[in-house]
């Protein structure tokens, strides 16, 4: 098990191209005789925009590799923050867990498990050797460049912080839930925004 845990965590290689749907770019790590490619489902990845972490394994020749019975999770971690999702199948050879990145920025995602009877344990990082950056949506936005939701809410928590310290008396609620209701509406469009190009 020892063997296959640091096997797996060997043989790193960058690939270019299309992988699940229009991935710019992912990293193919190895565990036995599995190839396993990791990345996000839609790339570039968006802050604010519905996505996936995706899996796609092969055997040694490229063919896709499914497995019913594969037991596999995936953490995500920015910075000190932490998400574990399971990832489920997804079509041939293709695993997912469903993920709104909600800040642009680096990214690392650990999936381990079983599969195949193979014990996989890879970890891959956003770079530009491997896989997509959460991106700011404003660097491909036109005509106007819209704030995310998270600068939204980060925008709102300033504001209440501002208003509480200027008039300790007053009750920063009204603004808080006008705020809320901004950063929801935020939210509805980028994610029928990211249900419509699905």
């Amino acid at each position: 098990m020892r063997g296959r845990t640091a096997l797996a965590a060997a043989c790193f290689t960058v690939i270019a191209g299309t992988v699940g749907g229009g991935a710019a770019a992912h990293e193919t790590q190895t565990a036995g005789p599995l190839r396993l490619t990791v990345g996000w489902a839609s790339e570039p990845a968006l802050a604010g925009a519905p996505n996936a972490i995706e899996l796609a394994v092969s055997d040694s020749g490229g063919a896709s590799v499914t497995d019913p019975a594969a037991s596999l999770t995936v953490d995500v971690t920015f910075g000190a923050e932490k998400l574990v999702r399971p990832l489920a199948p997804a079509g041939a050879g293709r695993f997912q867990a469903a993920l709104i990145p909600t800040r642009a920025g680096t990214y690392a995602f650990r999936v381990h498990g079983t599969l195949r009877g193979e014990s996989v344990d890879i970890t891959s990082t956003c770079s530009d050797r491997t896989f997509d950056c959460v991106k700011n949506p404003s660097e491909i936005q036109f005509p106007a460049k819209d704030p995310s939701p998270g600068e939204l809410a980060a925008r709102l928590e300033r504001e209440v912080a501002r208003i509480e310290a200027k008039e300790p008396g007053r009750d920063p609620l009204p603004l808080a839930l006008a705020g809320a209701a901004v950063v929801l509406a935020a939210v509805a469009v980028a994610v029928g925004i990211g249900a419509r190009n699905r």
